[in-house]
Order: C-alpha cells, then sequence, then structure tokens
C-alpha cells in the first residue's frame, strides 16, 4: 500500500513535468544524418520533445539489451544448476524407491520365515 502511495507520488508530477516539456518543445529542430554536412537529403525536422524521448527511449532499450547480453552466464549457469537439481531429485527418487522395494521384500522374506516357525 505505500508503494502504491509512494509511487503515486513520484509518478504524478514526473508525468505532469513530462506534459509540460512536450507542450513547450514543439517546435522543429533539424537533424542531420551526415556527419560532414555535404549532403543535405540526410536532414530531417522533428519537434524537440519526439527527439529527446526517442533519445530516452533508445537508451533505455540498448541498455537492456546489454544487461541482458552481459548477464547470460547468470542464465547459463541458473539452466545448468537447475538440470543437476532435477537430475539430483530423480536419482533419490529412485533410491528411495529401490530402498522402499528391499524393505518391502525384506519383510515379506521375514514374515514367510516367520510363519512356519509358529506352525
Amino acid at each position: 500500500m505505500i508503494s502504491r502511495i509512494l509511487s503515486f507520488v513520484i509518478l504524478v508530477p514526473l508525468a505532469i513535468l513530462l506534459v509540460v516539456f512536450c507542450v513547450s518543445n514543439r517546435e522543429l529542430v533539424t537533424v542531420s544524418l551526415d556527419p560532414l554536412g555535404t549532403m543535405p537529403q540526410f536532414t530531417f525536422g522533428l519537434p524537440l520533445f519526439i527527439l529527446l524521448m526517442g533519445a530516452v527511449i533508445l537508451g533505455v532499450v540498448l541498455g537492456g539489451i546489454g544487461t541482458w547480453l552481459t548477464q547470460s552466464h547468470y542464465r547459463r549457469k541458473a539452466a545448468r544448476r537447475k538440470a543437476e537439481v532435477a537430475r539430483l531429485r530423480r536419482e533419490a527418487d529412485d533410491a528411495n524407491e529401490r530402498l522402499r522395494l528391499l524393505r518391502d521384500e525384506k519383510i515379506s522374506t521375514s514374515t514367510a520365515l516367520a510363519a512356519p516357525r509358529a506352525a
């Protein structure tokens, strides 16, 4: 409950600031994709807020991809350990089943031997 209130207190002012920023920066900005400036066909105009929001979104996506790639060895290690745990559980279940069968066999053998003595 506290986290919902806290996120509301933080996110609402941020949303208001974002809307004010977008409304106040609607002017077109010329963007050139030619680093040398020799080809004017690689230029286009965008509102400043779209350019900045696009840069932020691109940065978040690239950062997420970079983080995902750098953490791949942790995911691989976790998958190996999960497979090992599953294998060990199967082995333990098999061993418990064999132990149960041996106990049942021992009980049936001792019962069969004990029955004729009583007679």
